[in-house]
C-alpha cells in the first residue's frame, strides 16, 4: 500500500535568502517610513517617546540619504549613509548647522528592519555634549 506525506519539506536556504544581510544593505533599502523610539533613561529624555522618521534619496547627493522627523513640533532634517551595516547621519533643525550626529548598527537577525544606535548632540564647535539612545524599526516589525 503506497503512503503519501502531507508535510512539505522545509528548505532553510529559502528563508535566509529572502533576508538581506546587514553588510549588504544599501541606502535604497532604508527609503520609507521608520518608527523612531527614543530610549528612556538617556540624557535629555525622561521617558521613552516615539515618532516617525522618513528617509529618501538625498536630492543633492543621489548616493546618500535625506530625511526628517518631528520632535516637540520642530522639524529636524537628517542626512547621511549606511555602509557595512553602520548608519551615519547628521541632523539639523535649521537646514545649515549640524546639531547632532547619529551612529547606529543594524540589529543582527532583523533583516535590516531594526537599527540601534546613539544620537550625540553637538555644540557650535562640533564637540559632543549629550548622548541618547534610539532604535529605528520598520512599522509592523
Amino acid at each position: 500500500m503506497p503512503a503519501f506525506s502531507q508535510n512539505e519539506p522545509k528548505n532553510s536556504t529559502q528563508t535566509t535568502a529572502s533576508c538581506t544581510e546587514m553588510q549588504a544593505l544599501i541606502n535604497t533599502d532604508l527609503f520609507g517610513v521608520w518608527l523612531l523610539e527614543w530610549q528612556s533613561g538617556t540624557s535629555g529624555v525622561s521617558a521613552a517617546s516615539t515618532t516617525r522618521l522618513t528617509l529618501e534619496r538625498n536630492p543633492e547627493f543621489a548616493e546618500s540619504l535625506a530625511g526628517h522627523y518631528l520632535r516637540d513640533g520642530i522639524r529636524h532634517e537628517v542626512f547621511g549613509d549606511i555602509e557595512a551595516g553602520m548608519l551615519d547621519l547628521e541632523e539639523s533643525n535649521n537646514g545649515k548647522d549640524i546639531m547632532a550626529i547619529w551612529r547606529g548598527r543594524v540589529i543582527e537577525g532583523s533583516c535590516g528592519k531594526a537599527i540601534l544606535g546613539t544620537r550625540r548632540l553637538v555644540n557650535a564647535q562640533g564637540i559632543a555634549q549629550t548622548e541618547q539612545s534610539y532604535i529605528l524599526r520598520r512599522p509592523g516589525w
